[in-house]
């Protein structure tokens, strides 16, 4: 009994984790959008996103895939 509670507690918490994972939550980064070049789509790509874009206050907001 106890370890079928374990596998449900551990089925729980892993659905939770896809579950936001598949909401999109992507990073953000301040301080590229200054800089020269494409870092912002350069660090986005490197934490699992898509590619990224600087809003207009300049921070650096990473797409999911």
């Amino acid at each position: 009994m106890e370890y079928l509670r374990l596998c449900l507690v551990i089925i729980a918490l892993f659905g939770l984790l896809s579950a936001q994972a598949a909401l999109g939550d992507m990073p953000t980064f301040s301080g590229l959008c200054q800089l020269q070049g494409d870092w912002c789509t350069t660090n986005c790509q490197i934490a699992g996103g898509r590619d990224g874009l600087c809003n207009k206050v300049g921070i650096c907001v990473c797409r999911p895939l």
